[in-house]
């Protein structure tokens, strides 16, 4: 008598890897997705934190005419140590290009910025800070 497994055996178990791998893939994706959004959640939270600071050092915020719109590059913040390189879009892999890409933040007054932005530096109108000799 021969030992091993009959055809229908291994049939059966190949249904069975086939319906966990099923059930299993969809939870695999959602897990890498969803860490994807939280990499890119506390990346963009740490290129705002940057910028405030960057923002409450250098600009003249003293006087309070409205809300004003600030903007820096990141190349900018890399250069005062503020951030490191490579900066990357987590929702794209790719690295920002720092020279190209500002952070735009609303002035609410109080030494308090809200609503920022990351983009294009010539698609924003904003109070541009300029580079430090």
């Amino acid at each position: 008598m021969k030992k091993g497994f009959t055809l229908v055996e291994l049939l059966g178990v190949i249904v069975i890897l086939g319906i966990l791998a099923v059930i299993a893939f969809p939870t695999i994706i959602n897990q890498i997705t969803s860490a994807r959004g939280e990499i890119d959640d506390s990346s963009n939270m740490l290129i705002f934190d940057a910028a405030e600071n960057y923002f409450l050092e250098y600009a003249n915020l003293s006087e309070e005419t409205g809300q004003k719109y600030y903007c820096v590059t990141l190349e900018q913040l890399v250069d005062e140590g503020l951030l490191n390189e490579p900066l990357k879009n987590a929702e794209t892999g790719k690295k920002y290009d720092i020279k190209k890409t500002s952070v735009r933040m609303k002035y609410e007054g109080n030494n308090t910025f809200n609503q920022g932005e990351i983009g294009a530096t010539t698609t924003f109108s904003c109070i541009k800070m300029e580079v430090r000799d």
